[in-house]
Formats: C-alpha cells, structure tokens, sequence
C-alpha cells in the first residue's frame, strides 16, 4: 500500500482533504487554548439543536467558491461554534477566515444534511448574508492560533507552528499521526537544507529497509486527508511548517526531486516501490 500503483488504486476513491481541521474530532481533544471573552452572541454547543456539530463537521458548499471548504471551529471558551471558510489557495492550504452563522443558510450556499436549517446554531454574522462576524479577533479562537494575511492580503487566521523541537532527520523526529489506508506513521522531520518534511515511515514494511530506518517524503497535504488520523487535530492546520508544495494525489507524491541526505541512501524508485531513504550502515 505504500507503492505508487496501489496507492492510486486507493486514493482515487477517497475525497481530497484541504482543510486544516479533521473530518471528526472531539473539541477536547485540540490543544488547550487561552479563553477569550465572550463577545459574540449565538447558540451554544450545549444546546440540544446544535450537539452534533462538534469541531471539523463539514458544512457544506459554496458555488461561488466551489473549491473553498466550510467546516465548524470552536472558539476558544469551548462552547460556541463558528463557521469557518478554509481559502483554496495552493501556496498555503490551511488559512481560513470566519463566517456568520447566516452564510450556511444563504441560496448559493449547499448545507450537508446535518448543517441545514442550523445556522442559529453559529455566532451571527453582522448582515443577512453572514459575511463577517462583529468584533472577531483571533483571540477569539485561543493561543494556538495567529492571524495571518490571505491571498488578497485580507485578514486570515491559521494554527501556529509546533516543530521547533524538530532539528534533525533522526533523533529528534516527531510522530504526526497514523495513514489509516497502510497502517504506516506519519513523522516531522528536519532535512539540512530542506527544511521540516512529512515523512512516512515505511521501516516495518517494506522489505528493502533490512532493519534500518526508511521512509518516504510526502507532500504536506497529506496531513489534511480524511484517511489520516492526527492525535493532535490542530496539525492538519500547520502544513505551512512543513517545506515544499502541495502535491498531486492527496499529497502522496514527493514534493521534491531527489537529493543527499547525510548518513542515508537513497533508494530510488523502481518495480513499483516509492523513492525513499534508508539509514546507512
């Protein structure tokens, strides 16, 4: 499953994740955030219409912005929902800005069945069209998120980088998460000279790793995937930590051509199998 051919075979049947925030997540399982005040009117979480969107259900679609996503994000008191439009632009992937709760109910825009007929269940919008929320800051979304410019320069918000800890190949590398579809684990590491990648770890499972330390470097985008599961939901938003472009299948394919890394060997790609690295003896 970690070769290009089966790897195809699979990813054509599965949707393209852009968004930083998972498909289903729990809000207590985001990373603790500093409360802000309360500022903004609306229903809660807590309320019986309103329980089942919890934080990253999908919300539906814009036809004007076809590709644009629009998802629930909680604000950082952990009890009031926001609608949240993730930008699709292909530099960045996870910049998103915050929406009135009338915006889902708008005739251009197509609720998933679970959001129609919800939008009171969001902080309100100051206008009939929800097109932005009165007095929003990004204290409003906790301390794990900064405000950031979009494309078109207006104002955006993202989650801060964590992986400064992150400084080399090997001894410091950090566990992401796991790829559902293999089985395999999703790693940060830190190339000299490139910059924090998403490696797969293919250590266990393919036979040309002889024991030693193997992986594959992935396109960031494979962080917002539904078919990969993130202990810390917030990193499906930090893909501008990570070096290199989005890239085509979900993110599967390498992000870069090939290149040394000190004290590994590169194994390229043949009979099927992906290029990867593999520590040296």
């Amino acid at each position: 499953m970690y070769t290009n051919q089966p790897l195809r075979k699979v990813l054509y049947a599965v949707l393209a994740g852009l968004l930083f925030i998972p498909v289903s997540c729990h809000r207590q399982e985001i990373e603790s955030p500093a409360p802000a005040a309360n500022k903004q009117a609306g229903a809660k979480l807590s309320d019986a219409p309103c329980v089942a969107l919890t934080f990253g259900k999908e919300l539906g679609t814009w036809s004007t912005v076809p590709n644009s996503r629009f998802q629930v994000i909680i604000a950082a008191d952990g009890n009031r929902q926001l609608v949240g439009q993730i930008l699709p632009e292909a530099n960045f992937g996870s910049r998103f800005l915050i929406r009135g709760g009338q915006f889902i109910a708008r005739p251009d825009f197509t609720p998933k069945p679970e959001a129609a007929g919800k939008k009171d269940c969001f902080v309100q919008g100051s206008d009939g069209n929800g097109w932005s929320v009165p007095g929003f800051s990004v204290a409003d979304l906790g301390s794990n998120f900064e405000q950031v410019p979009a494309a078109d320069g207006s104002p955006a918000f993202r989650v801060k980088d964590r992986f400064q800890g992150v400084t080399d190949v090997y001894s410091s590398k950090t566990t992401l998460g796991t790829w559902t579809a293999n089985n395999t684990i999703l790693e940060a590491r830190r190339i000299a000279g490139v910059g924090l990648v998403v490696a797969q770890n293919i250590t266990l499972v393919d036979p040309r790793a002889q024991g030693r330390d193997m992986f594959i470097i992935r396109g960031r985008n494979i962080l917002q995937r539904e078919d990969v599961s993130l202990p810390n939901p917030l990193d499906r938003g930090r893909t501008e930590a990570f070096a290199g472009p989005q890239t085509g299948l979900n993110g599967l394919l390498p992000p870069f051509a090939s290149f040394t890394i000190p004290g590994y060997d590169l194994l390229p790609a043949s009979a099927g199998l992906d290029q990867a690295y593999r520590r040296s003896l």
